[in-house]
Formats: structure tokens, C-alpha cells, sequence
């Protein structure tokens, strides 16, 4: 799936972020004897953007980035560092994926006392990435999940 592959690149292409968590970013899940802090991330939905006039172009994938850390400062720290990798300027392209957006979607924060002696912090972050399917577009527009568009030469709101 295209929105994990353009995740990844911006996540990992982030040099604050990796200071802090190295290559530790992993899809799924994060491996046991993982240090931390440490990412994990994982598609919650995908869903096409259907047209009139044929399939859809573009896909809007709801992501979920998992940072688990050994104290509640440290996944806040980096909580904050994945939140500022994501406000990328777009549209842009990551690893040949043409992004259209990135919303951020909210978190929630949670505490796993099972794990290890102190337990661990955790902060789920949910992330809305619309993307194009297959190549690059041609158009001069952008749509967004309203079904408004965007001119993307003066960036003037078309409301349908």
C-alpha cells in the first residue's frame, strides 16, 4: 500500500526524529527486544474517493503511528517529533508516492503496566494521507476529502 511506503520515507527521512529513535520504525510491530523509544505503524482504513466519471484516482488511508517509549516524557518527546515529520509541505512526492495531503487526526495516550518491570507509555497517533493512484497526476488540481478542489497554481478554493 502507497500510504505506508510514503509514511515510512517521511518518518525515517526526518534526521529528529531518527536521532531519537534511530531506524527503530517498524511496520506492525515493534520486535521485543527493541530499545526504546521505538515507532510502530499500521494502516486503520483505506477507502477510495469514487468519481462519476470512473474508478477512483486517489485514496484517503487513515494511519496509526504507535510510539512507545520507557517514560511518559520520552513518547511525548517523540510524539511531538513524528506530529512536526508529518507536517510535510504537500503536495509533494515520498518514495515516488504523489501525496495530495496529510491531515492529522488526533492521539491518545495509554500506559501498558504489563510490560517489563516499569511498564511502558504509549501514544497512538492517527494520521489521514490522501494519495494518488498510480503515477504522477497531469492536473493543475487538487482534491480534497470534502469533494472540494484546489487550483494548485494560486491555491484558490473551488466549493462544489
Amino acid at each position: 500500500m502507497k500510504a505506508v511506503t510514503a509514511l515510512y520515507n517521511i518518518l525515517s527521512s526526518n534526521s529528529a526524529l531518527t536521532a531519537v529513535v534511530g531506524n527503530r520504525i517498524n511496520p506492525l510491530r515493534i520486535p521485543e527486544t527493541s530499545a526504546l523509544p521505538a515507532i510502530a505503524y499500521q494502516v486503520v482504513s483505506n477507502r477510495g474517493n469514487m468519481t462519476k466519471s470512473g474508478p477512483s484516482k486517489s485514496d484517503f488511508t487513515r494511519v496509526q503511528v504507535m510510539i512507545v517509549a520507557s517514560t511518559y516524557a520520552s513518547a511525548i518527546e517523540v510524539g511531538d517529533l513524528v506530529r512536526n515529520a508529518m507536517e510535510v509541505e504537500t503536495p509533494a512526492i515520498f518514495n515516488g508516492v504523489r501525496v495530495q495531503v496529510i491531515e492529522y487526526d488526533g492521539e491518545v495516550h495509554l500506559a501498558d503496566d504489563n510490560a517489563g518491570f516499569a511498564g511502558v507509555s504509549t501514544i497512538g497517533m492517527d494520521f489521514i494521507i490522501n494519495y494518488t493512484i498510480g503515477g504522477p497526476v497531469e492536473t493543475s488540481f487538487l482534491l480534497l476529502e470534502s469533494g472540494d478542489f484546489i487550483l494548485l497554481e494560486d491555491n484558490y478554493k473551488i466549493i462544489i
